[in-house]
C-alpha cells in the first residue's frame, strides 16, 4: 500500500499500522495465570489514598483541593473539573440491558471483529484489540464490597491519545491538562459501542476510569496493544509509547480476538532507564523486573507514586514518566524512522536512548504551552503558589543504593476494610528483595 494513498486501506486496520507488528502466541512478559490473585478495588492505589491508608495529609489534601471533584490522579484544574464533569456524567450509562432477541449478523467471527473494530475507528478511537477477558483481570470485589463474578467472556480494548503537542509542551507534573479529555473520550466511545452491541442482542458493559469492574492495564497487553514498560504497571504501545489512556468494552458476543505483539520492548526499556532518572520521587526501579503476584513486572513502588500524585502542590498529578519516555513522539518521519530501527534494529537502541537525551527530548517546548497556570482551591479557581518547572537531566546519576518498596495482595487492605489500612514501608522493603525472579520462575514451571 502506498503510505501516501490510504484510500485502500480497509477501516478496521484503523489509523496506525499495527497489523506490521509481530504477533506471538504469549505476551512477552511471564504470566502464570493460576498463580495471580484477584484484588478489590478498596486495594487500588487511589482508592487507598481517598481513604488514607498514605497519611491524612494525602487525605486533607484532597478534600481541600475539590473533595468528590478531584480525581485519582490530579489535584483539579478548572479545565480538568470541566471536563470530568461530563466524563462522570456519561459514567453513568455504562450498562443496560441487552435485546430480547439476536441480531442477523454473520456467524464468521471475523467479520464481527472488523465491524466493531470499524465502528471504533469510526467513533475516533486511535487503536482497538479484542481479547478474552480471563478471570484474573476482573477485580474480586466494587468499592462497596460486592464480590465480583466475571460476566463476559471478550473484552474490546481502545486507546485514546493524548496528543502530543501537549506532552511535549508539559513537564508532566506541572499545571498542563492531563489525560481527563482521553478518559472522557475513551468512555464515550464505549458507551455507544457497547449499547451496539445490546441492540444486537447480546450482552455488553462499559468500563472507563470512573467505573471499571476490571483491571486494563492486563486487558491492553492480552489484546495486542502493547507490551510491559519499565514504567511499571504501563502497557506501552509501540506508536503512542506510553501517551494514551484505555477503555474497555466486556461482552458475551463471540468474536475473533487478537495476539499479543513483541516490538523489542523489554529488549529496549532493559537498556534504557529515563523514566526512573526522571521520576521525582524514585518511585520507579533502575533494577531488572519481578515476578509480581503471577506475573513478570519492572514493579513501580506505589505508594510512593500515589502519595506524589495526589499531594503534589506545584501541579496536579504526575505524568513525568510520560512525557520523558523515548517512545513518547510523534509522527514525524524522522521519528518514524527512529521507531523502525528500534524494533528492526536492536544494536541501535542504546545510540537511540542517548540521541534522545542529546536532542532535548523530554524538555519543555514552549511554543506548545497554550493553558493557563490555575488551581481549584476552597472552591475558587486560584493562581497556584508555584509550578514545577521541569526539563530533564541527563547527567543525574543512578542512586548508588536505590530501592524501591513493594506491597504483595496479602499485604493490602481487604475488601470489607473501610477504615484506615497503614502500609509498612519496612515490609515493602523486604518483600521488594525476596520477589521471585522471572527466571527462577521460568524454571520452576518448567521442572
Amino acid at each position: 500500500m502506498n503510505i501516501l494513498n490510504r484510500s485502500n486501506r480497509p477501516m478496521h486496520l484503523g489509523p496506525y499500522p499495527l497489523e506490521k507488528i509481530k504477533r506471538v502466541d504469549q505476551p512477552t512478559t511471564l504470566i502464570v495465570d493460576e498463580e495471580i490473585q484477584r484484588i478489590p478495588k478498596r486495594a487500588d492505589g487511589f482508592e487507598r489514598a481517598r481513604i488514607g491508608d498514605f497519611g491524612d495529609h494525602q487525605k486533607a489534601a484532597r478534600e481541600r483541593s475539590g473533595g468528590a471533584r478531584a480525581t485519582g490522579n490530579m489535584r483539579p484544574a478548572p479545565l480538568n473539573g470541566a471536563i470530568r464533569e461530563t466524563l462522570l456524567y456519561l459514567s453513568k450509562t455504562q450498562d443496560g440491558e441487552a435485546a430480547p432477541e439476536k441480531a442477523p449478523i454473520p456467524d464468521d467471527l471475523g467479520a464481527r471483529a472488523q465491524n466493531i473494530k470499524s465502528l471504533c475507528y469510526f467513533l475516533k478511537a486511535d487503536q482497538v484489540g479484542i481479547c478474552e477477558a480471563k478471570p484474573y483481570t476482573w477485580y474480586s470485589h466494587r468499592k462497596d464490597g460486592t464480590p465480583i463474578e466475571p460476566y463476559h467472556k471478550n473484552a474490546i480494548v481502545i486507546l485514546i491519545d493524548h496528543g502530543y503537542g501537549n506532552a511535549d509542551g508539559a513537564g508532566g507534573d506541572d499545571w498542563a491538562p492531563g489525560p481527563m479529555f482521553s478518559y472522557m473520550r475513551g468512555v464515550e466511545i464505549c458507551n455507544i459501542v457497547a449499547s451496539y452491541i445490546r441492540s444486537l442482542g447480546y450482552s455488553a458493559r462499559a468500563h472507563s476510569s470512573v467505573d471499571s469492574d476490571v483491571m486494563q492495564v492486563p486487558l491492553v497487553l492480552l489484546a495486542g496493544l502493547g507490551e510491559m514498560s519499565r514504567i511499571g504497571e504501563l502497557v506501552l504501545n509501540p506508536f503512542l509509547g506510553p501517551r494514551f489512556k484505555c477503555a474497555v468494552i466486556t461482552t458475551d458476543m463471540e468474536m475473533a480476538t487478537d495476539k499479543p505483539i513483541d516490538f523489542g520492548l523489554q529488549d529496549f526499556c532493559g537498556k534504557c532507564q529515563k523514566c526512573a532518572r526522571e521520576c521525582p520521587v524514585g518511585a520507579i526501579t533502575y533494577g531488572p523486573k519481578v515476578m509480581y503476584n503471577g506475573y513478570e513486572t519492572w514493579k513501580q513502588d506505589v505508594a510512593n507514586c500515589t502519595s506524589y500524585r495526589v499531594t503534589n502542590s506545584k501541579g496536579h498529578g504526575c505524568g513525568r514518566c510520560l512525557v520523558v519516555c523515548p517512545w513518547n513522539k510523534s509522527d514525524l518521519l524522522s521519528h518514524r524512522l527512529a521507531r523502525w530501527a528500534a524494533i528492526h534494529q536492536p544494536w541501535t537502541q542504546r545510540m537511540l536512548i542517548g540521541l534522545d537525551d542529546f536532542l532535548g527530548f523530554g524538555n519543555r517546548n514552549p511554543v506548545k504551552k497554550w493553558w493557563f497556570d490555575l488551581t481549584v482551591k476552597d472552591g475558587k479557581v486560584v493562581t497556584p503558589e508555584s509550578t514545577n518547572l521541569r526539563d530533564i537531566n541527563p547527567k543525574k546519576k543512578k542512586p548508588a543504593k536505590h530501592r524501591v518498596a513493594l506491597y504483595t495482595p496479602e499485604m493490602l487492605p481487604t475488601a470489607d476494610m473501610t477504615e484506615v489500612w497503614p502500609y509498612d514501608r519496612s515490609a515493602g522493603f523486604k518483600a521488594a528483595a525476596e520477589m521471585e525472579t522471572p527466571e527462577a520462575a521460568r524454571r520452576r514451571i518448567e521442572s
